[in-house]
């Protein structure tokens, strides 16, 4: 078996496909035609011909890298944003993850339903070795659990489809089970696939789920159920069931050798470390690359774009201290004008600032500058007066870093989907919830401990969580640093019912102070930032802006809204989403409550 970078074997694939790509569908939804052989009996006798349905279902089910300004990477995190969300502008037909219109390219039911017509292909074999049929019906109830998982946090409880309704069949419309029966099906789903699954994979197929991997979605969507999100009630039987699901998934991982990677900047550079659980492999083909690179570097060092993935003031904030105390602590140290200093480690690994020392295309000792009027930047690409460096590679050339369709390129880095910190930070967020602060803490004190923050006199930071309440702040602010640009900011903030957090985004951009300004010129009144002097140097790169009276000398700067004229709102009713319309004109599916003409009710 393959794992994902090798499904794009068209040959091999289109044997296969081709037929279910051009198939066509009626109008019920989950009538889902697939006359492609899949339902031959004759394939589930040949081990290859699943490989191929399964290397599929990977593609479609496994998350890809976000898209950018997509409602589920919105939030306070970066300048890229679905306005329609943060404006309180969303409709029932604005969150189609779970199908926008019938037919196996709009429909995410067609993802359950390859996985529902392998399992009982494969349980219907008369062949394949017991090897074989445990590797790959674990791999499969993997994928059904991880896509209902996709749908619950979204719309809570879905038609729950647990097998491959045939044609034959009349009435295919089937109602929306209760989240807490979805929920159960998840973890039914995920114990089967970590019964069949390994701890680990080697070669090629390193990178599909293993049992540890299941057992961590298991956990996930019992905290779901927990939180506040589906437990507005905070019922104690629900952190009880989510605690002892996350400490399972722990002790597995723990088992099965996955560990945190020593070197938090590296985490993404380093290709199938021991802290990966959940992956979507990419690579540098033309077939499986990815144009991050390119996006995400400021403009001068791209040869076209730059400028996304711009972190906000608001992120920038949310770091702590090196000693680990929130820089509204009163010990914390903090220099609100030199606002770099003594940061936690992970501050500088994810986020360059103006006159940062960024060694991108492998230029050694390569300053970054944001301030306004720069040469090296347009304008028009300095949003935030920030960048993110957690996503790029330093050693790539502006070349390099391209992406084309036709001839491959960029960083080809990998989308981890789930690593085993999240594993920690879920297990330590149950056991505060159980009363337990103790070990939430020794936990987070393991996240910490990687990340560089010191001990001191404050405990990593931790001192300041003396309560149930107080450690929740905490879990959820090391959430944000932690995860920064792991697509993990909207979906903890709607799990935890704090979308109200979100505040106007803020750009915080240098200016030039007199005599110091942008460009070059001749006015020997003034200091041209741009300019390279006699000496073959740029007064802004001899500058030590570590000194207070030389920083303030040359800039000034202030936090402007993002938002312009627009105010942030974000009612309740976003914490459930509605099911697109497709679904509801069917009169046995509900619509969710709150949304227009709603009556199911999503906390049973």
């Amino acid at each position: 078996m393959k794992l994902l970078k090798h499904i794009n074997s068209k040959l091999a694939t289109a044997a296969v496909f081709t037929a279910l790509l051009l198939s066509a569908c009626n109008d019920d939804f989950f009538e889902i035609e697939d006359p492609s052989g899949i339902e031959d009996t004759q394939m589930w006798e040949d081990e290859g011909a699943i490989g191929l349905l399964l290397n599929k279902t990977y593609a479609l089910v496994i998350p890809q890298w976000p898209v950018l300004g997509s409602i589920h990477n919105t939030s306070d995190e970066l300048n890229n944003a679905n306005t329609a969300f943060l404006y309180g502008t969303l409709t029932e037909n604005s969150v189609t993850d779970i199908g926008s219109a019938p037919g196996i390219n709009t429909n995410r039911y067609s993802d359950v339903r390859r996985c529902n017509l392998a399992i009982e292909g494969i349980n219907s074999s008369q062949t394949l070795t017991t090897a074989a049929r445990r590797s790959l019906k674990g791999q499969f109830f993997f994928l059904r659990g991880y896509t209902y998982f996709k749908f619950v946090r979204l719309y809570g409880g879905v038609p729950l489809i647990l097998r491959a309704q045939g044609q034959a069949e009349t009435d295919l419309a089937v109602p929306r089970a209760k989240t807490s029966e979805v929920i159960a099906q998840i973890a039914a789903d995920m114990d089967s696939a970590a019964a069949y699954l390994p701890p680990s994979w080697s070669g090629a197929d390193v990178g599909r789920a293993t049992r540890a991997a299941a057992l961590a979605v298991k956990g996930k969507a019992y905290l779901y159920w927990a939180s506040p999100q589906f437990n507005p009630n905070n019922i104690a039987s629900r952190w009880d069931d989510a605690y002892k699901a996350c400490k399972e998934a722990y002790d597995a991982c723990v088992t099965d050798g996955y560990s945190l990677l020593p070197g938090y900047g590296s985490i993404f550079l380093t290709e199938d470390n021991k802290e990966v659980l959940i992956v979507r492999k990419y690579n540098t083909s033309k077939d499986l690359g990815t144009n991050l690179e390119n996006i995400t570097r400021p403009f001068s060092e791209t040869t076209t774009g730059g400028g996304s993935n711009q972190p906000t003031w608001n992120l920038v904030q949310a770091y702590t201290m090196r000693n680990g105390l929130p820089i509204t602590d009163a010990s914390s140290g903090y220099n609100n004008v030199q606002f770099w200093q003594n940061r936690d480690p992970r501050f500088n690994a994810t986020i360059a600032f103006n006159g940062d020392v960024w060694a991108l295309s492998g230029k050694a000792g390569r300053k970054q500058w944001s301030y306004k009027g720069v040469l090296d930047e347009t304008g028009s690409t300095i949003v935030t007066g920030f960048y993110c460096k957690k996503l790029t590679n330093p050693t790539l050339t502006p070349a390099q870093a391209v992406y084309n369709s036709n001839s491959g390129g960029g960083n080809g880095m990998d989308w981890i989907e789930m690593r085993f910190a999240e594993v920690i930070m879920n297990l330590a967020e149950c056991a505060n919830e159980k009363d337990n602060l103790t070990e939430a803490k020794d936990l987070v004190r393991a996240i910490r401990k990687r990340a560089g923050i010191i001990e001191g006199a404050f405990d990593y930071g931790l001192a300041v969580a003396t309560d149930k309440a107080s450690m929740r702040t905490l879990l959820l602010n090391e959430r944000q640093v932690e995860f920064a640009f792991e697509n993990m900011r909207n979906f903890d903030l709607r799990r935890t019912r704090n979308l109200g957090l979100i505040t106007p985004r803020l750009s915080y951009i240098a200016s030039p102070k007199a005599p110091y300004v942008a460009g070059t010129g001749t006015d020997v009144t003034k200091i041209y930032l741009d300019k390279i002097s006699p000496n073959g140097s740029k007064p802004r790169d001899t500058a030590n802006l570590d000194n207070l009276a030389v920083y303030t000398a040359m800039f000034n700067i202030e936090a402007v809204s993002l938002e312009g004229a627009n105010g942030i709102s974000l009612p309740d009713k976003y914490y459930v989403y509605p099911l697109p319309t497709v679904f509801t004109r069917t009169p046995v599916i509900q619509q969710t409550i709150g949304w227009s003409g709603g009556t199911f009710d999503p906390y049973q």
